[in-house]
């Protein structure tokens, strides 16, 4: 269901259910409009799995004082059935919490359904000996459900939750200047504000751009043009891929073919050119039955070789008419 849908529904729901709000608990102010619907404004509803799904939670009846402290004796005797009862009584609660975190490219049956399992976890852990409603303790637990939701799927790039915390009191802080002083706040207003330095702020304005696709087109057309065709990969190097390893093979070839055989077998065992592992000077000697030492000694005229015929610089000196050097 899109934004757009969910926003219809919960406004829809809001215009036509009525009566039978949720009880006020210590620390919970309810102002959703969450209601019981008319029998003649049902078919108003939209019919689809939300609403319908709604209009049956409205149906559950609030619980009194000794209701809720009768239910959670049973659960904690591990009775199902009151748990479901508790749960079932205050699901109304999860979608008056829901309905006000949607729009956060969060579909608004996925909070309620986070919301839920929130709701369901404060069942099994109430402790009515504290003296306070059940829902003063569940909407806290339906809260952080929901926030977790909205932390790990409301953004394409997930961040930390205490950044998306950070940037939930900005959005706030910004909203409020803005109306304050009819104008976009500026950096130093906002640091202000905040307590935070310009860093800060400046890091998160970033945060809270929208991204793009790099696939995204220009036009229509099918072979349109997209934003990756126009941005430079400034890592890019031109000297790096299949080509530059064809060249590298190539000229590795060329300087070991004026070598002596045996160096050129040294080299290709020591630096593993041929098989791709790498040999010691001990297991070279005992493969050419020569002492490690004299393998290090061909290994030094070796390279020293092939210093003459290409320098740090990457120039290649080798005469024009040099003739490959003959087997050792």
């Amino acid at each position: 269901m899109t934004t757009r849908a969910n926003e219809t529904v919960g406004e829809t729901l809001n215009q036509n259910l009525v009566g039978a709000p949720i009880e006020d608990t210590e620390r919970y102010e309810d102002d959703d409009g969450w209601a019981t619907p008319l029998e003649d404004d049902t078919p108003t509803l939209q019919i689809d799995a939300l609403s319908t799904w709604l209009q049956t939670v409205s149906r559950h009846g609030l619980l009194s004082r000794e209701q809720e402290i009768e239910l959670a004796k049973r659960i904690e005797q591990n009775d199902e059935s009151a748990r479901n009862e508790l749960v079932q009584a205050n699901l109304r609660l999860v979608v008056s919490v829901a309905m006000k975190y949607q729009g956060r490219n969060v579909p608004l049956e996925d909070l309620i359904q986070e919301g839920n399992i929130g709701l369901m976890r404060a069942a099994g852990k109430f402790d009515y000996r504290k003296g306070f409603k059940f829902s003063t303790y569940a909407i806290w637990w339906i809260r952080q459900a929901i926030m977790r939701t909205l932390d790990n799927c409301s953004r394409s790039i997930r961040l930390p939750s205490y950044v998306v915390a950070k940037m939930s009191k900005f959005d706030s802080a910004y909203a409020r200047l803005s109306q304050t002083l009819h104008r976009e706040p500026t950096i130093e207003e906002l640091s202000e504000v905040l307590e935070l330095t310009h860093k800060q702020i400046e890091d998160l304005l970033v945060l809270n751009s929208g991204t793009v696709s790099l696939e995204l087109p220009f036009n229509d057309e099918k072979n349109a043009t997209t934003l990756s065709d126009l941005i430079e990969d400034p890592q890019a190097n031109p000297e790096v891929g299949s080509i530059a390893d064809l060249v590298e093979e190539d000229l590795v070839d060329t300087l070991l073919s004026k070598l002596k055989v045996r160096e050129r077998e040294i080299i290709k065992m020591r630096f593993g050119l041929a098989d791709g592992e790498e040999k010691t000077l001990r297991e070279i000697g005992e493969k050419m039955d020569v002492t490690r030492e004299r393998i290090r000694q061909l290994e030094i005229e070796a390279i020293a070789r092939i210093k003459r015929l290409y320098d740090e610089a990457g120039e290649f000196r080798l005469p024009k008419d040099s003739p490959s050097c003959p087997a050792a």
